[in-house]
């Protein structure tokens, strides 16, 4: 079998530019002869000729419509999926702009289609992946993007010689994403993974499972906003990593949906893909279990909410690219799951499926009962809702931002009063999507005479995108907010130590080299009706 992929230093395959793109100038339809490209796009009724070398097709274009005409040089990855490149008029001495493409859709097996997205794996299995997704006590679920339909094995390997595998045969129709579901493990242990195929074999991962109910402790990692994915000199992962948690939560904005990124279901993919290739991630994803959570950009266009008509593709293609047991309700659509991890349960609301559907909601109905039900079941000292959207803080209100204070104040109330009226303990929020960090506190409220619990939250942004650069504290705006971090990426830390009196949690940011910024300690007797 030809490699799709060859190596570096390997001689690049004649790439694939026939098809149709969504570009920088509208739709381009190219036709291919061997070397030789021409087309047609519909800005000004364009046309294009040139000839392709080497991954780069150079040639010359033409506007009637205007009576204009120039040159390009457009070069194609190699997943002949996207093309990047930039456009002059005749007589310029240099590029006057960019032109940029994504293929609209996913050409059959037949005519050479490949699903790989940007800066795929050269070789091996894989295109894309591993990633460790969500984790039990004695199940473990790994992503992958296969480099074809050939049945995939995984080995799992305990340091007592324990052997446990799995295997999966992958589906075109699912761009050769699945997820290996592995069972029989034991709580809190390490394990070695690899995977094989006909393509050969993976490197050796390492990774944990849960530790069992009954632990006392749990180190939660999270942050959103993840923009500066071809940057492979990012620390911040690296930083992540070494924190050694127990889970890794990206809770919102994932990846960055562009207006080009949102024309197909193929395009949407390819978006999720070149984050999960990114070189300054890999590494993470590959040996810390990750849980995955959308806002707006990795959903859809800016601020899209739950009347955005392309919401299901969206869906199908979120829930391709993570490994997450669950995603909504059998009868309630969205991307919402919990997950119990030791002395911690984790809630993933989705804040954009149902938001502004029936009116001035996030979470909606169903969604929001979902939510009580799983707080008043939960056996967990701690409860960690990680929402992608702002839940305490006033200043949004005042800015115009989302929040829940902003768009859904009588779901807030609903919530907060929930946990107040049934003594929910133990409650704390994270979030994200504000490119900056904010601590907020919510004192105590007033319960039928007797101090409420406290009200903490956590915000982290951005993972690697430019911060906000304007500051909040000082403009007398939000009662609430105790401190803030506007200009610097940053992630955050839930430290869970129950045995640490008087401080059994810890919300921590840190920067992107792993320097502490905020420590916040949280008593737990403090997070219920006293």
């Amino acid at each position: 079998m030809a490699e799709l992929f060859p190596g570096r230093g390997a001689e690049r395959r004649m790439p694939r530019f026939a098809g149709i793109w969504t570009t920088t100038f509208g739709t381009l339809t190219i036709t291919q002869s061997g070397s030789a490209v021409r087309g047609t796009y519909t800005h000004k009724g364009g046309r294009v000729e040139g000839e392709l070398e080497e991954g780069v097709a150079r040639g010359r274009w033409f506007e009637p419509e205007h009576g204009k005409e120039g040159s390009f040089e457009l070069t194609i990855d190699d997943g002949d999926n996207t093309f990047g490149g930039s456009w002059k008029y005749a007589g310029s001495a240099g590029w006057d702009g960019p032109w940029n493409g994504v293929r609209l859709e996913l050409p059959s097996e037949a005519e050479g289609g490949n699903p790989g997205g940007w800066n795929s794996h050269p070789g091996g299995p894989l295109l894309a992946g591993p990633m460790v997704g969500e984790v039990s006590e004695t199940e473990a679920r790994i992503w992958i993007q296969a480099r074809g339909t050939s049945p995939l094995s995984i080995s799992f390997l305990s340091d007592d010689g324990e052997e446990i595998g799995a295997a999966l045969s992958p589906e075109r129709a699912e761009w050769l994403c699945a997820a290996f579901h592995v069972t029989g493990l034991r709580p809190g242990q390490r394990y070695r993974y690899e995977i094989s195929s006909e393509n050969g074999r993976t490197d050796r991962h390492e990774l944990r499972t849960a530790p069992e109910a009954g632990a006392r402790r749990l180190k939660i990692a999270y942050g959103s906003c993840f923009w500066d994915y071809s940057n492979a000199r990012l620390t911040i992962f690296d930083a992540i990593a070494r924190e050694d948690a127990d889970v890794f939560l990206m809770i919102g904005d994932t990846s960055y949906c562009a207006d080009l990124d949102a024309r197909s279901e193929h395009t949407l993919m390819l978006t999720h893909l070149r984050n999960r290739n990114s070189d300054a991630i890999r590494r993470l994803l590959a040996e810390v279990p990750v849980l995955g959570i959308w806002d707006d950009h990795d959903f859809g266009p800016n601020d899209a909410d739950g009347r955005y008509e392309g919401k299901g593709t969206s869906l199908r293609a979120f829930r391709r690219c993570w490994a997450q047991a669950r995603f909504g309700l059998p009868d309630v659509p969205g991307v919402f799951s919990s997950v119990r991890m030791g002395p911690a349960e984790i809630f993933l609301p989705d804040s954009r499926y149902h938001k502004r559907v029936s009116g001035a909601e996030i979470l909606g109905r169903a969604q929001l009962d979902w939510l009580l039900t799983g707080l008043g079941e939960s056996a967990a000292p701690v409860k960690i809702i990680a929402s992608p959207t702002q839940v305490l803080p006033e200043h949004p209100v005042k800015n115009g931002w989302d929040s829940f204070r902003t768009d859904a104040p009588g779901e807030l109330e609903e919530i907060l009063s929930f946990i107040e009226s049934n003594d929910i303990q133990g409650v704390v929020f994270v979030s994200g999507d504000l490119h900056m960090a904010n601590l907020i506190h919510v004192p105590g409220r007033d319960v039928g005479g007797r101090a409420g619990p406290e009200f903490w939250e956590l915000t982290s942004s951005p993972l690697a995108n430019a911060p906000w650069n304007e500051p909040q504290v000082g403009r007398g705006i939000d009662r609430y907010l105790v401190s803030e971090v506007f200009d610097r990426t940053n992630y955050g830390v839930v430290d869970i130590d129950l045995d640490r009196t008087g401080e059994e949690i810890a919300l921590v940011l840190k920067d992107e080299h792993g320097e502490m910024l905020i420590r916040q300690p949280v008593a737990l007797a403090d997070l219920r009706v006293r």
